[in-house]
């Protein structure tokens, strides 16, 4: 039997150096891709989103998620002014916060407002690509892995900035 124990705890520890590898990877990929992200939307400050388990999921099981993120233009001290859900909340005219549909969607809404903000500088395809790859379910292990569970994340060109956050 010991000889067998030895063969898992080896595969074991194959897997959790595999797991290690493909975490470091991605991470770095996704910090290339965060940079050719803001190369492409210099009108865009900062994405910002928070990730977490639900505490109580109305009895099923509660699963760690990427939530929606909201793109900006505000500057960085203006950040504590855009609300959980993307609200901006601060005094600054012509600040935005919007999510991804704001940018790409045709309808009446989303035409108008995008009429009212100046949206030059931004690349309607790379803000929906970058959406969909935070929220993907693929990349939720390294996300979470990343930057932890139960936070709000302001990414920004410099870097991540990372805070606790309370949810509901």
């Amino acid at each position: 039997m010991s000889k067998l124990q030895d063969q898992f705890d080896k595969l074991l520890e194959e897997q959790a150096d595999l797991t290690k590898r493909f975490q470091e990877k991605a991470q770095e990929l996704f910090k290339e891709t965060t940079k050719e992200f803001f190369d492409r939307n210099p009108a865009i400050t900062a994405v910002i989103w928070t990730q977490y388990t639900p505490y109580f999921n109305d009895g099923d099981t509660c699963e760690f998620s990427v939530h929606e993120p909201y793109f900006t233009n505000a500057d960085s001290d203006q950040f504590e002014d855009i609300a959980r859900h993307g609200e901006y909340d601060g005094d600054e005219e012509g600040v935005w916060s919007e999510s991804d549909w704001i940018f790409t969607s045709d309808s009446k809404y989303c035409t108008d407002r995008r009429k009212e903000m100046n949206l030059e500088g931004t690349d309607p395809e790379s803000i929906s690509k970058f959406s969909r790859l935070i929220q993907s379910s693929e990349m939720e292990d390294v996300m979470k892995a990343m930057f932890g569970d139960h936070v709000r994340v302001v990414a920004t060109r410099d870097g991540f900035d990372v805070d606790d956050c309370d949810h509901d």
